[in-house]
């Protein structure tokens, strides 16, 4: 299994998602990582709705209230904890959930197999 490293724990603040752009074999991979009662969960940015990224600007993950993960299209919103849709066109769906290595005080993505060509883009 492979591994990319995306940042410090410390970078990845409560209420201030951030969207990580990777470069991968199968071309561009995005996903983004967003910090709740103290755990940090990472997803893939992309509705179940019509596949679209769930941002419309950089790092704009959350509703207005962040009490949610929001798309900015259509406005359905998914649970911090399991990316569960609650309401919108996607209720009862569910955003990718990626795997997280913690170690020490770096995060890193479990890919798949080795497939990733570069670094971060963005």
């Amino acid at each position: 299994m492979s591994h990319h490293f995306l940042c410090k724990q410390q970078q990845i603040i409560e209420g201030n998602p951030r969207g990580f752009s990777l470069e991968l074999e199968s071309g561009k991979f995005e996903l983004f990582l967003v910090k709740h009662d103290g755990a940090i969960y990472a997803y893939k940015n992309q509705c179940p709705h019509l596949g679209i990224p769930l941002n419309w600007q950089p790092d704009e993950f959350l509703s207005i209230e962040q009490s949610h993960i929001q798309c900015s299209t259509h406005g359905a919103l998914f649970n911090f904890d399991n990316g569960y849709c609650i309401s919108g066109p996607c209720a009862n769906e569910s955003l990718t959930s990626l795997t997280l290595d913690h170690r020490d005080d770096e995060l890193w993505l479990h890919l798949e197999s080795p497939i990733l060509v570069s670094k971060e883009v963005a």
